[in-house]
């Protein structure tokens, strides 16, 4: 069995070996290209010190290969001379975040491919924390919008029924959605689609 590294106690008065000086650079090499793909809302939120804020910014300036390895070089030489213990928590809180995201966004397909089918199992659940007044019109509109998706898949026609679905499925799940806000099916224009848009969707009772 592989044994795992061991990070340096810097306490020690013994000073690092090549191979410990090696891995803490990787690390921090690593550990800056994460922080130099976070997005601009979070690295204005965290307080860098100004040449390393800067060599970030270069870095998402480039395009070339070459040129961003090296940035990234020099990025995580700065890391080395910088306090990382709030720069990897925000690492980890937004790669905790985008995972969360993707797991809802995975759940809403899940759902929105299950109602296509024809499988309602879940629909009182999801309905259950919308007003009383409003269920039975959401309820319809969700069917309505499931069947019509259904008949484009069948007909290999543009997916807008099914983007709709999905949009007022999502906001179900966030609890935001209203029958006015809801958008309708043939509010979606697929560019570059030449059969025209679709007739309206029509809610019977």
């Amino acid at each position: 069995m592989r044994k795992q590294s061991k990070t340096y106690d810097y306490s020690d008065p013994r000073p690092p070996s090549r191979s410990q000086k090696k891995r803490d650079s990787a690390a921090a090499q690593i550990l800056g290209g994460k922080v130099a793909e976070l997005p601009e809302s979070a690295l204005k939120r965290l307080d860098l010190p100004p040449d390393l804020e800067q060599a970030i910014r270069d870095y998402k300036a480039m395009t070339g290969h070459e040129a961003k390895r090296r940035q990234l070089q020099y990025i995580g030489a700065l890391m080395r001379e910088t306090d990382t213990e709030p720069l990897a928590r925000a690492v980890t809180e937004t790669e905790a975040g985008s995972k969360g995201l993707a797991r809802e966004f995975r759940a809403v397909e899940v759902l929105r491919d299950a109602l296509v089918a024809g499988d309602e199992s879940g629909l009182e659940e999801l309905l259950a924390p919308a007003p009383e007044t409003e269920r039975n019109e959401l309820r319809c509109r969700i069917r309505t919008l499931a069947r019509n998706a259904r008949a484009e898949a069948e007909k290999n026609k543009p997916q807008r029924s099914g983007r709709a679905l999905f949009r007022l499925l999502r906001d179900l799940r966030e609890g935001v959605a209203a029958i006015e806000g809801a958008a309708p099916a043939d509010a979606e224009t697929d560019a570059g689609s030449d059969d025209g848009p679709e007739p309206p969707v029509r809610v019977t009772f």
